[in-house]
């Protein structure tokens, strides 16, 4: 049996809609993993694949409710029967993106706990070198006589 997480939009979205905003009205329905639209939606049908089929479901719903609306027009969408699966597609495995959006996140947590932050590890490299340079300057005034030097002027 085919998935059926994928909806069509047929009516109520036109060239000037963008995708984020059509994005951003069925994301409140569940987790999204692609939401095509291009340019003018007579030549290209936009859609909308969720990350699961609950999602789907319940947005089809509430547009056949007549409860989406998108520039203030409701919408009309339909079951999008897929292509084709995707090469090795297992329900429920991890894809690509989501392998790239975990090592994101690694990064993002390891930045905020401090340990990876390189400003700031600059920012320290910056004042230990300062204090190196000083210390190398007492010293060397003390080795070479700097001081007596001047006073001596």
């Amino acid at each position: 049996m085919a998935v059926r997480d994928t909806i069509e939009i047929i009516d109520g979205v036109h060239s000037g809609t963008t995708r984020l905003s059509l994005k951003t009205q069925l994301e409140r329905f569940g987790e999204i993993d692609i939401c095509h639209k291009i340019g003018d939606p007579r030549e290209d049908t936009p859609w909308v694949r969720f990350r699961d089929s609950k999602g789907a479901l319940s947005a089809l719903d509430a547009i056949a409710r007549g409860e989406v609306l998108i520039d203030g027009v409701p919408i009309k969408a339909q079951w999008r029967a897929r292509r084709k699966e995707p090469p090795g597609f297992k329900s429920g495995a991890r894809t690509s993106r989501d392998i790239y959006l975990e090592q994101q996140q690694a990064r993002g947590r390891r930045d905020r706990s401090g340990s990876g932050d390189s400003r700031r590890n600059r920012g320290d490299r910056r004042s230990e070198r300062r204090e190196r340079r000083s210390r190398d300057r007492r010293s060397r005034d003390r080795t070479f006589g700097w001081k007596s030097l001047e006073r001596e002027r």
